[in-house]
């Protein structure tokens, strides 16, 4: 009989754009989000890698819960990475079910359609925000625990409930603060962001498990990315160089806790 082969590290990704999108435009064809990044690190490792980037822009924490069946009992992932509680810092009160529409990225061509998205959409979104600015400036982050509460559950009830289906790995994104044109738009976002990472210390501290982690993203654009360069340049999501630091070390942490399985281990 002939000898079983490792299995590849399967890697679930999810979260909201900050998973699937990029700075740059137009993104190139090799300025691969740090999940593509992971998948060639384990690759060039000897490793298998099946990874799954189920990230959908605008997602708040309470839907993560929606595919937990589908992403996590069923396919049973290795290793599982979360970026939820960025999108709750972010608008102070629109709603989400407004920004999806108004940014819609699912849009069709038509003479009609694009004069409704012209005319009507875009200046009502436009004013709106312009209100929601200005009461940023004001509000700030006053009224935040209730979120900051709620998205703290909502993890613990999402982690306890995915360490039960074969305890993998899960790490859990730390935020970078909005770059330059992010603070425009959202003033009191830096102060909620921070009360948000300071959540996020705060739930793997009570786990006190090296199977929870915290992926540093702001240590890591610090030490990685040249003094004075912005790692967000429209404002939030990673650039291309970021995404691909952000990848790797990713990676290095997954090899090192994959040493344990022998079934996970890199092919002869």
């Amino acid at each position: 009989m002939a000898q079983a082969q490792p299995l590849p590290i399967r890697v679930l990704v999810k979260g909201a754009s900050l998973m699937h999108d990029i700075s740059e435009r137009p993104q190139k064809r090799e300025d691969f989000t740090f999940s593509r990044v992971i998948e060639e690190s384990l690759l060039n490792s000897g490793h298998g890698a099946s990874v799954w980037t189920a990230a959908v822009a605008s997602e708040p924490t309470r839907l993560a819960f929606r595919t937990w069946e589908e992403q996590v009992k069923a396919w049973s992932p290795d290793v599982v990475i979360l970026s939820y509680g960025y999108y709750e810092v972010i608008h102070l009160i629109l709603p989400r079910w407004l920004e999806r529409h108004a940014n819609s990225l699912h849009t069709r061509p038509g003479t009609v359609r694009e004069l409704y998205r012209r005319l009507l959409v875009r200046p009502v979104w436009m004013s709106l925000a312009k209100l929601q600015c200005r009461l940023d400036k004001v509000i700030g982050a006053r009224f935040f625990g209730r979120t900051l509460r709620q998205v703290e559950t909502e993890l613990h009830t999402y982690i306890d409930r995915t360490r039960e289906v074969g305890q993998p790995l899960v790490m859990l994104f730390e935020f970078l603060p909005p770059g330059q044109r992010g603070r425009g738009w959202f003033p009191g976002m830096t102060e909620r962001t921070a009360l948000m990472n300071k959540m996020l210390h705060k739930v793997i501290a009570d786990y006190n498990d090296p199977e929870i982690m915290l992926v540093p993203i702001p240590e890591i654009a610090e030490r990685c990315l040249p003094p004075g360069t912005e790692p967000n340049t429209d404002g939030f999501h990673y650039t291309g160089a970021l995404h691909r630091f952000i990848g790797e070390e990713i990676a290095d942490e997954i090899r090192a806790w994959a040493k344990q399985y022998p079934r996970l281990a890199p092919k002869d």
